[in-house]
């Protein structure tokens, strides 16, 4: 089980594109704002970008409104959950309004992966 933690990411010549991502590095948040970044960008590399620690995973006040809206409100960034055989942790949400859920390298299914999971398929406070 790897520590998950909130890192600002930005491009360097335009700060207003500032965006918080819960991840397990600072190379990994980077990659995950690159990925987002270049559907409507795609001009931008790696290198363009700035990242810094802010600490424990954070929920957006979208988060919060999404976890409401599927009828668990008491849902975090940061929460280690179990889908099936698999544990991880919520890390976001997405357009579907499921959860991102970050699995441990260690976990029996869905190693390494983040996947967007329903909020009815994942139990909460789990240990692996």
């Amino acid at each position: 089980m790897s520590e998950v933690h909130a890192f600002e990411v930005w491009v360097a010549s335009r700060p207003e594109f500032k965006q918080t991502i819960n991840a397990r590095s600072a190379g990994k948040a980077k990659y995950e704002y690159l990925r987002s970044l270049q559907e409507t960008w795609p001009g931008y590399t790696f290198f363009d970008l700035r990242v810094r620690k802010l600490g424990s995973p954070r929920s957006s006040e979208q988060f919060i409104r999404n976890a409401k809206y599927r009828g668990v409100p008491e849902a975090r960034c940061g929460q280690r959950v179990s889908v099936g055989e698999g544990h991880g942790v919520i890390v976001g949400h997405n357009s579907s309004a499921n959860f991102d859920v970050l699995f441990d390298d260690d976990s029996p299914r869905y190693p390494g992966e983040t996947l967007n999971v329903h909020p009815d398929s994942v139990v909460f406070d789990c240990t692996p």
